[in-house]
């Protein structure tokens, strides 16, 4: 078998168990989506109609030195950033968790309370022949971020007395949204409908601390601090536009040139205040994992805030463009103004999209590894060839030169000692890479560290140094496969073979970390099999420097310290003391692997494969070998456990739990 089994992620929300529930909610949630998107259509042509027939308003945007496209263009750059932030978290949500009622419950509130508060939803929400097209959706929308608020983040109504204060806060929505209603919104006197609809906000608001006070769970307590402060934005903005029309009802209308400088401002207030709600939402599911979404999270972060910089980009320079092509030559230069603009656009794409990959990844997730850069030695290891023809001439005093090994990073030969007739190997660093600092200090380091270990289970250094602007280091030859080529030739290694195996790279992981030295790079292609004694042994090789086998995506761009289907946690958010317990989780990596002939974590992407690493819990290897005694699956788990004080202090003490 070639896949990895992860741990299923149910919680008491789930509805893995409840079919019919969960085809009920998805049913609910996919006739939601259709009704907003009737509502989107409908709201945009009567939207569109109200600019054409509303003529004070038309008066006063031509007073301010505008023309209907600009202005109007403001409206629909608001709507179009608030429909991305609330649709994207809301569509992600139901397509990765639709077997979690909670997280069903969460895309239709987002959803809905989207839609009414973007122009089209409230142009509807004024038009009298609309108003009960968008009456259920602002009902909706008003009673589930109230109730949101009770529930989260775990789904529950606490305290327990909220269940009899849902059905009034539900009634009382209903009468305050339907048109038909005598105690409908519209109306009301303001301070009233002011007073009714801050009461249920504050009471969802003051619930959150409430919980966030009474919950002794940190992690639960830390999704409450960034939801809570997300909340406060839309409601600021609903204090601030009902609190000026309150106070300063000249606002309220069209006639004057103060309402329509005052809607510009809350227009371009509602990007920032309305988005920070979805913003801490994301961040608190991706980084608190509360629905187990993280990269789906992560890449929507990214390419959500890339279109709001291209969309914001392309908007500037077509503004700045055109007014200066309307300057220059006293005409409309309108496809010259956005083709310029496109080409700004396109050209900040690729630097864009890595700088916010970057951010997302160092500020959300603590990965500090640089995945998307790619060394230059690496890219172009392959025209850095002249070593092979070089390193006979070069290693004169050694005879019978035979290449046997080349990587990404070095070449390996087989070698005589002209005295002694001992045969050895000689690890080359290629010419190429030679030249890059990074790369000879790493070369050096290896060299240094293992001219200090004497370890039956690791390789021995006789000689290393520069010769000709070569790196080199001569070592012991090996004789027989590495541990990857016999995983590759059988699949899986029976646990009684594989025990011995690990009894010997235990022992020589704690034999280099009581020498100070830590590996980075514990896999099976860095095990050799050595039959050249009178007795079998596995044999560590490969400290410091990463030997690349195809691709290049293995290593780091700042610093070469491990492959990335075996590195720890720790390595990736960049800890300052990585100890040896990041070789021990390697290790454990590894030994899943031998035993399953799997690796724990499959992952295409670098940025994926590294999330689950810090984020997914290890999975049983049971669940693929189901022979694997408990006591053995347990071991393997601890040894991958994401903390490193949760795992074994010593590699030899995994060994032995492994039995």
């Amino acid at each position: 078998m070639n896949k990895s089994v992860t741990p299923s992620t149910a919680t008491p929300t789930s509805l893995k168990d409840r079919p019919v529930l969960r085809f009920t909610l998805r049913a609910i949630w996919v006739a939601v989506a259709v009704y907003i998107v009737r509502i989107l259509v409908v709201g945009a042509s009567v939207y569109m109609n109200g600019w054409f027939t509303n003529a004070s308003l038309l008066q006063q945007i031509t007073r301010l030195g505008f023309n209907l496209i600009t202005f109007s263009a403001i409206d629909v750059i608001c709507d179009i950033y608030i429909l991305l932030g609330y649709f994207g978290l809301a569509s992600i949500l139901f397509m990765q968790r639709s077997d979690d009622w909670f997280a069903i419950l969460i895309s239709i509130v987002i959803m809905s309370f989207g839609i009414s508060v973007t122009n089209g939803g409230n142009e509807l929400a004024t038009s009298h022949n609309y108003q009960y097209l968008i009456s259920p959706i602002m009902i909706i929308a008003q009673t589930g971020i109230i109730l949101f608020g009770w529930l989260y983040p775990d789904g529950r109504l606490f305290p327990s007395w909220l269940k009899y204060a849902l059905p009034v806060m539900l009634v009382n929505m209903v009468l305050l949204y339907w048109p038909g209603s005598p105690f409908f919104a519209k109306q009301l006197n303001l301070p009233v409908f002011l007073g009714i609809s801050l009461f249920w906000y504050f009471s969802s608001a003051g619930m959150m601390g409430y919980r966030y006070r009474s919950i002794f769970n940190p992690n639960q307590r830390q999704q409450i601090r960034y939801v809570f402060t997300g909340m406060m934005g839309p409601l600021l903005w609903f204090i601030l536009f009902y609190g000026i029309n309150l106070f300063f009802p000249a606002v309220g209308g069209d006639a004057t040139l103060t309402p329509v400088v005052f809607r510009i401002v809350m227009r371009v207030l509602s990007i920032g205040l309305f988005l920070v709600f979805p913003a801490c939402l994301t961040i608190a599911i991706s980084r608190f994992k509360l629905f187990d979404i993280d990269l789906i999270i992560n890449r929507a972060m990214v390419y959500g805030a890339l279109t709001v910089v291209l969309a914001t980009v392309f908007g500037f320079v077509l503004i700045i463009v055109t007014a200066l092509l309307n300057v220059i030559t006293s005409g409309q230069q309108t496809t010259i103004g956005l083709t310029i603009s496109a080409i700004a656009a396109g050209a900040l794409f690729q630097p864009a999209r890595k700088s916010l990959q970057r951010f997302v990844d160092r500020t959300f997730y603590h990965i500090n590894i640089d995945y998307l850069k790619t060394p230059a030695g690496i890219k172009n290891s392959n025209e850095g060839g002249d070593t092979i023809t070089q390193a006979p001439v070069l290693f004169s005093h050694y005879t019978n030169l035979a290449l046997i090994g080349k990587g990404g990073m070095a070449e390996v030969y087989r070698a005589e000692h002209p005295a002694s007739k001992r045969i050895v190997a000689i690890k080359v660093l290629l010419a190429n890479l030679a030249e890059e600092e990074q790369f000879r200090k790493r070369f050096q380091r290896e060299s240094q560290a293992l001219a200090g270990l004497e370890h039956s289970n690791i390789v021995r250094i006789f000689d290393y140094g520069v010769e000709n602007k070569l790196y080199f280091m001569v070592m012991e030859y090996l004789n027989g496969m590495n541990l990857s080529t016999l995983l590759k030739q059988t699949g899986q290694i029976p646990f009684e073979e594989a025990v011995p195996i690990l009894e010997n790279i235990s022992a020589a992981l704690d034999y280099a970390h009581r020498s100070g030295v830590i590996h980075r790079d514990v896999k099976p292609s860095n095990v050799m099999l050595d039959t050249s004694l009178n007795y079998p042994r596995a044999v560590l090789t490969d400290f410091g420097i990463v030997k690349l086998s195809s691709a290049f995506t293995n290593i780091t761009a700042s610093a070469i310290i491990g492959t990335f289907d075996y590195i720890a946690p720790e390595t990736i958010e960049g800890a300052r003391e990585v100890d040896g317990r990041a070789d021990i989780y390697s290790l454990g990596v590894m030994t899943y692997q031998l035993l399953s002939g799997a690796l724990p974590f499959k992952r295409t992407p670098p940025g994926a494969l590294l999330l689950a690493h810090m984020t997914t819990p290890p999975p049983d290897v049971r669940e693929l070998v189901p022979s694997v005694s408990r006591q053995t699956s347990q071991a393997i788990l601890k040894a991958m456990a994401k903390n490193p004080d949760d795992r074994f202090p010593s590699a030899r003490e995994f060994a032995q739990a492994l039995k």
